[in-house]
C-alpha cells in the first residue's frame, strides 16, 4: 500500500518549504524540485517515504480539481441506469397500455 497523501504533504513542506494546502505545488516540487536535489537529500526523502509505506492517512483534504483539466460535460457523460424500480414501473405501465379494455 502506498504511502499516504499527508506523509508527502509533510515531506513537501519540510524538504521544500512548500505550502502543504497547495497540493498542485505539492505535486510540482516532487515532479520537478525533487530530482534535482543532491543524492543524499533524495535518499532522505525516500526513506521517509518508505517509513509511512502502508500507514492510515491522518489528514483529511478537501477535494481539488485541477485548474489546467478541462470540466466534464454532460454529453460526455455515460448514461445513467434506470433503477431496478424504476425499470419494473415502465415495464408495468408498458403492459397495462398494452391491454385491452373489457367492458
Amino acid at each position: 500500500m502506498p504511502p499516504p497523501t499527508g506523509a508527502f504533504l509533510d515531506i513537501a513542506a519540510r524538504y521544500g518549504k512548500v505550502d502543504p494546502t497547495d497540493i498542485e505545488a505539492v505535486q510540482r516540487w516532487f515532479s520537478t524540485v525533487l530530482p534535482t536535489l543532491p543524492p543524499a537529500t533524495i535518499e532522505e526523502v525516500l526513506e521517509e517515504l518508505l517509513k509511512h509505506d502502508g500507514a492510515s492517512d491522518d489528514k483529511s483534504l478537501a477535494p481539488v480539481y485541477p485548474k489546467d483539466a478541462p470540466l466534464p460535460t454532460l454529453s460526455s457523460s455515460p448514461p445513467a441506469p434506470l433503477p431496478w424500480f424504476a425499470s419494473t414501473w415502465r415495464e408495468m405501465l408498458v403492459e397495462l397500455a398494452g391491454r385491452k379494455r373489457s367492458s
